[in-house]
């Protein structure tokens, strides 16, 4: 079926002044506790969203006519921040989260427009209805399902319709399987939580038979965080030619990265049970390792530092 617009009033706020969500869907997207505020927090991650976004769009892009979706909006943390735009085009917002989505409904529907996706493709929308799609931290939680989802994103895609979407850095690779990222071994890995990895070779063959990869952003140090560790992003053009998960996911024989991807993660899925094991130790560590970092800094600690200087033995 076709998309609708509302035809309740607008809603003119920008971003950070519109209403923000509760606590709860705050931290399901990803921002953390700790001493800054997350409600800033998750306005600043929306922030840095928009602006990714706009760096990668071409320069004669304009939102006025436009269908756009925030394909796995959560509870609008991008989205919201082209609350502007929303008067000038039509922007949608689609999440598997029920709760996300009722309360963008309730808040900010309209003018922004919302509906609940299933786990699984197709979405409810006619083929070749959005001229722009971006999926920030969506397809880095998308396993065996990928081929599936990046079709229907070919499908409900205008001609020559945008794609934006992010993908993980080489130094949370390293971070999260605790050895070296090496562009030519990894090909997509999938890790444990639903954490999935590409690299930049495998999506520019595997996603590149139903989009022409336009441009790739790997953040510099001027983003705040390390440039290796943070997201990479790429923008990519519809291509005219059907598409099939099966044909997305095919090998090509000729290319030696394919094998060398697959015995990477042979290897690391045989590795995995130790790893999950020390993961388990570590964890029901943690309260003894924080007790006794307590304790040692406390006055009591400073006695108990004191007392075993004076019982060491005396050099000869």
């Amino acid at each position: 079926m076709a998309m609708k617009s509302s035809s309740r009033g607008s809603l003119s706020a920008s971003g950070d002044a519109a209403p923000v969500p509760p606590l709860k869907l705050v931290l399901r997207v990803g921002t953390p506790q700790g001493p800054d505020d997350p409600f800033e927090a998750y306005l600043a991650d929306g922030r840095r969203g928009r602006a990714v976004i706009e760096e990668l769009l071409p320069d004669d892009w304009s939102f006025d006519g436009r269908r756009v979706l925030d394909f796995g909006c959560g509870a609008g943390r991008t989205l919201r921040q082209f609350l502007p735009e929303a008067a000038a085009g039509e922007l949608w917002g689609c999440d598997i989260d029920a709760e996300s989505i009722d309360w963008l409904r309730s808040h900010l529907e309209p003018p922004l427009h919302c509906f609940r996706s299933d786990a699984t493709p197709p979405l409810p929308i006619n083929d070749g209805y959005f001229d722009l799609i971006w999926a920030m931290s969506v397809f880095t939680h998308i396993g065996d399902l990928w081929s599936q989802w990046l079709a229907e994103m070919h499908r409900i895609l205008a001609p020559n319709g945008l794609l934006i979407a992010s993908f993980l850095g080489p130094g949370v690779f390293q971070a999260v399987a605790g050895e070296e990222y090496i562009e030519d071994r990894i090909g997509t890995h999938i890790r444990p939580g639903r954490v999935v990895f590409h690299s930049e070779w495998w999506l520019r063959e595997h996603w590149g038979r139903a989009f022409d990869i336009l441009k790739v952003r790997k953040p510099g140090p001027s983003s705040g965080r390390s440039a290796e560790v943070a997201h990479r992003h790429l923008l990519a053009c519809r291509r005219a030619e059907p598409v099939t998960p099966k044909a997305l996911e095919g090998l090509d024989p000729g290319e030696p990265r394919e094998r060398a991807a697959e015995q990477t993660n042979e290897r690391l899925l045989r590795g995995e049970p130790a790893r999950a094991l020390a993961r388990e130790r570590k964890a029901q560590n943690r309260p003894t390792m924080r007790a006794r970092r307590a304790l040692l800094r406390s006055p009591l600690g400073t006695w108990l530092r004191a007392l075993r200087r004076r019982r060491r033995p005396e050099p000869n």
